[in-house]
């Protein structure tokens, strides 16, 4: 079981940077803050977390690392919020409520995301003008860059693109590793890359840092695939057969169940072994990757 104390202590340092719901603005932070307390793994963070504690050692500053946190799980949920949205996937439930559209309708929705994916630059751009530190400001800065690149149009939006592009239209397994490099594994990356990049891992380091997070992404897409098709909905706690009802082909029909599971296998051991190149006890990192790879939610 992953470490409930990290998690909570995450989720308070989350919460911590939310706007507060009191100005005539307020009805679109409640929709935005709900939106992020509406449960979630918070893999994302945690992931980044754990790295920078491993690598940092006696060097872990919560401040530096505590606004990438929050910043990181703003744009997920951004991501998600528009994702469900009538003009994308169309959902009216995620994880087991209804979605932020359905709740607080579609203008507020996108509103919403569009706040958090600013809010969460907001937030570290704050942070990075109380620092003196030249090179810990540098860290952040390459780590701030790092954030950008995952979420833009060649992170996960551009992924998005390529994958509303090619609903209803067949797909080779090039375009799919492509769209999920970018999709999914873009913000997975960067959980690993930037919680090494804050902590002062070195090139080589972060390098395999990069390489485990790609494995990750790609891994943790295709057993998400694979969910869509064999969960029940109320275990997911979201609609399954999902990708079907949006004529969206997956690795899973390309290659198959068993296929599928045996790549997500081979990434997951890949990942692994670049994290035992990387200073620091990674225990806790492997213990969240076979969560990833093998939940049934």
């Amino acid at each position: 079981m992953m470490n409930k104390e990290n998690i909570k202590k995450i989720e308070e340092l989350i919460e911590s940077f939310f706007y507060t719901e009191v100005d005539l603005n307020k009805k679109v932070i409640i929709a935005s803050n709900e939106a992020i307390k509406n449960g979630g793994k918070r893999l994302r963070p945690l992931i980044m977390y754990e790295i920078y504690k491993a690598v940092a050692g006696d060097e872990y500053k919560e401040d530096i690392i505590a606004p990438y946190l929050a910043a990181i799980e703003m744009i997920h949920t951004f991501s998600l919020i528009h994702d469900d949205l009538p003009a994308m996937d169309n959902d009216r439930l995620r994880r087991g409520k209804p979605t932020t559209w359905v709740s607080h309708g579609e203008d507020m929705a996108i509103l919403a995301g569009d706040m958090l994916s600013v809010q969460a630059f907001e937030i570290i751009s704050n942070k990075m003008q109380e620092v003196d530190d030249i090179i810990v400001l540098k860290r952040m800065t390459r780590a701030l860059y790092k954030l950008a690149r995952a979420t833009g149009g060649f992170g996960m939006i551009g992924g998005q693109c390529v994958d509303v592009e090619y609903c209803g239209r067949k797909m080779t397994e090039e375009v799919i590793r492509y769209t999920y490099a970018l999709k999914t594994g873009a913000l997975l990356q960067a959980s690993f890359v930037i919680g090494g990049i804050l902590a002062g891992a070195n090139e080589v380091e972060i390098e395999l840092l990069k390489k485990a997070g790609a494995y990750i992404g790609e891994a943790f897409q295709i057993r998400d695939d694979y969910l869509d098709i064999v969960a029940d909905e109320k275990e997911l706690g979201k609609p399954t057969h999902s990708d079907e009802k949006n004529e969206k082909i997956t690795y899973v029909n390309i290659v198959g169940i068993d296929e599928s599971l045996r790549r997500v296998e081979s990434l997951s051991a890949d990942a692994k072994k670049c994290l035992k190149e990387v200073r620091g006890n990674m225990n806790s990192i492997v213990e969240i990757i076979d969560m990833m790879v093998n939940r049934t939610s």
